[in-house]
């Protein structure tokens, strides 16, 4: 059995160490302000992001990886004698999977295995984990390949916007979400639903509440998870990481957490603030 490589993007939001624990692979897309061009996760790191924005007093530009970026991750794997496995992010998202199959098809195609994971940061990151768990038990690269296709539409992925002006100015949400913050005082909570965003629910009132609805919503599909695991991703949350970490352990003892810190790609469209919880259904 031929070994396999499992490569994701950098809008998965699995941090360096997971990464190097668990032999997964991570190809940056990017930001860029005007003329100033950066890797997601190799020259600009999240704690340096918001400074920058701050100091160019507007939000940066992201563009995905080029097909010639794939073409060089896929061929160097193929050459060690790997196949590859790659889950990255959803085409309604970017344009990533376009340039990932343009890729494919100047490689040796039929050793490179594609998923478009329909959904973004830990969203494309649990499908990533399961993925190599299954790589563990010696599974073969088409059975891990058809599994993950048939598990894209059970991830449940929803996050809670500390400030929507990211997502408004980004093009992705609508600006009657940035009224609704301004003038009521709501949180939006925003779920990847068919490969899109759309908006979940509009507490009123802090963070907090807005993170009890998103348990809320945990703990009503406990009966049903796969994996035992859940994913809580933000950016620059700490605060808000713990108390809900400490919540589904005290209601979920027996489930596996995994804290992500969401990419620069990611926080550029979320905002500072913004927080998440990814599961995966049976």
């Amino acid at each position: 059995m031929k070994k396999i490589a499992i490569l994701t993007d950098s809008t998965a939001d699995l941090s360096q160490d997971f990464r190097e624990e668990h032999d997964i692979y991570s190809i940056p897309h990017y930001v860029r302000f005007e003329y100033e061009i950066y890797q997601d996760g190799i020259n600009l790191v999240p704690d340096d992001l918001y400074p920058l924005i701050r100091q160019k007093r507007k939000l940066p530009k992201t563009s995905p990886a080029t097909h010639e970026d794939y073409i060089s991750f896929f061929e160097r794997f193929l050459e060690l004698g790997y196949d590859v496995l790659f889950i990255g992010i959803g085409s309604k998202f970017s344009t990533a999977i376009e340039n990932v199959n343009l890729a494919k098809e100047e490689v040796e195609s039929k050793r490179v295995y594609l998923v478009d994971s329909e959904n973004i940061s830990s969203g494309i990151g649990i499908l990533v984990y399961k993925a190599m768990l299954m790589r563990k038990q010696n599974y073969g690269i088409k059975n891990i390949h058809q599994t993950i296709l048939k598990l894209v539409p059970k991830v449940r992925s929803m996050f809670a916007l500390k400030n929507p002006s990211f997502l408004v100015k980004g093009g992705r949400l609508g600006r009657s979400i940035r009224m609704i913050e301004t003038y009521m005082g709501l949180k939006p909570i925003i779920r990847v639903k068919d490969g899109k965003l759309e908006m979940f629910k509009h507490p009123f009132g802090n963070m907090r509440h807005a993170m009890r609805v998103m348990l809320k919503s945990l703990y009503s599909s406990a009966q049903n998870l796969s994996l035992n695991t859940v994913m809580i991703t933000h950016s620059l949350a700490n605060r808000q990481a713990l108390f809900m970490i400490a919540q589904i352990k005290k209601n979920l003892p027996d489930i596996e957490i995994i804290e992500n810190r969401a990419g620069c790609v990611i926080a550029t469209h979320c905002g500072s603030g913004a927080i998440g919880i990814t599961y995966m259904l049976k």
